[in-house]
């Protein structure tokens, strides 16, 4: 199915560089919506105060999530985080719209989801679902985009140095909707 995705959008894209292309107002509408809402998201949105665990936070060094629930002080983000993030947004805004655009058949965006265990539950917001399976979209810099994501990395190459908790995010956002996790829609 990945393949499918890439071809598509290569394809389109292609097109895109040669002459104009269909895109529909709707479609317009939805990515302008969706820009404003990644920038209110990072900018004036209340962050909850308490810590909690979530599906993105999950995979994390267990260290780290305990120090973050103890309440200790977590190091200063670097100034431009919240840029970093507000493009990350943007980039998977446009992904979405540009997968939309060249026909593929995209059944969910942004969807709460919840994973309950026990008598506790975890809760994400996945990003894509596409031919039944759940996908995550990540931007990446071209560094990681390759060695990490690309011919030299893949999907067993995340799963195995797993420093940001990906694969447990996806796998979650999978099994929290009874649905296999894909994998990763990497943009550079």
């Amino acid at each position: 199915m990945l393949d499918f995705i890439k071809i598509r959008e290569q394809v389109y894209l292609a097109d895109a560089n040669k002459a104009s292309v269909e895109v529909s107002d709707e479609l317009i509408e939805e990515f302008g919506n969706a820009c404003k809402d990644a920038f209110r998201k990072q900018f004036t949105e209340k962050r909850q105060a308490n810590f909690r665990y979530r599906m993105s936070n999950i995979g994390r060094p267990l260290c780290q999530l305990q120090m973050e629930k103890s309440g200790a002080e977590a190091e200063p983000m670097p100034y431009n985080a919240k840029m970093r993030n507000l493009f990350g947004d943007l980039i998977e805004a446009a992904a979405i719209t540009i997968m939309k655009s060249s026909g593929i058949e995209v059944e969910d965006i942004q969807k709460k989801v919840n994973y309950k265990f026990e008598d506790k539950e975890i809760n994400g917001t996945m990003d894509v679902k596409i031919g039944g399976k759940v996908w995550d979209i990540k931007s990446a810099s071209p560094y990681s985009f390759e060695k990490k994501f690309g011919e030299s990395g893949g999907f067993n190459e995340v799963v195995r140095e797993d420093s940001f908790g990906y694969a447990s995010q996806g796998f979650l956002y999978g099994e929290s909707q009874s649905k296999k996790f894909g994998g990763w829609i990497v943009i550079n």
